[in-house]
């Protein structure tokens, strides 16, 4: 009897650990590291440097002060968790981190996540489609529209899986090699109704898939309302 009340003991004791820590309770169990975080305001100065040599400018219409460098965990597409970076508006800083938790939480994959100001692309919206970046902040104009500022200027805007998810605007399609099937899903895409677009819907984001005169696929932006 004491031997049987103490075996009970002890599988109690792992469950409730099993449950807290998440290490596996049989041999072929997966387990997924915890979904990291990091917010870091004021941007560091190293970083300062480097947008202001690619993509940020004191015309820009939010000052730097106005921004936030985010470290998050994301599920990339060999099945593996990684570390990314995003710079956004330090007042979506939060909002952002909660839905990428709800993405890493779904196992949604994410391609890349490196800042425009990275090397390989030195500010360049076309080099990071090219490679199915998924970015936030870089100042510059709305796609064909060189007289106004895009949303990803003040921080508002984040694309997500570029290549799989492009933007389309009747025979200009961008990236070139962008993957037009909506009808039929593969890893990474965004749809209406998917994990994906509620985490973003569901806190006040528009998606450019649902644009009239264009789809961009790869769009979320925060209304105007905080500029």
């Amino acid at each position: 009897m004491k031997k049987n009340k103490r075996n009970t003991f002890w599988v109690k004791i792992i469950l409730s650990l099993a449950c807290c820590y998440h290490f596996p309770l049989f041999a072929n169990e997966e387990t997924v590291p915890l979904y990291y975080s990091k917010v870091t305001i004021p941007l560091p100065k190293a970083l300062q440097s480097r947008m202001q040599k690619y993509t940020w400018k004191p015309a820009c219409p939010v000052p730097l002060s106005d921004l936030a460098l985010l470290s998050l965990s994301y599920w990339g597409f060999d099945k593996k968790s990684h570390i990314g970076n995003l710079i956004v508006n330090k007042n979506v800083a939060q909002e952002v981190v909660d839905i990428f938790r709800e993405l890493y939480s779904q196992k949604f994959p994410i391609a890349l996540m490196l800042l425009a100001e990275d090397p390989l692309f030195k500010g360049s919206d076309d080099a990071m489609m090219a490679a199915n970046n998924t970015s936030a902040f870089n100042c510059r104009p709305i796609t064909g529209q060189q007289d106004t500022y895009s949303n990803h200027s003040y921080g508002l805007a984040i694309d997500i899986n570029t290549m799989i998810n492009p933007y389309v605007k009747g025979s200009v399609v961008l990236p070139p090699s962008g993957y037009l099937n909506r009808s039929k899903p593969v890893p990474g895409m965004i749809s209406k109704g998917d994990p994906v677009y509620n985490a973003f819907i569901s806190r006040g984001w528009a998606w450019g898939g649902e644009w009239a005169s264009r789809q961009d696929y790869q769009h979320f932006e925060k209304p105007s309302g905080l500029k």
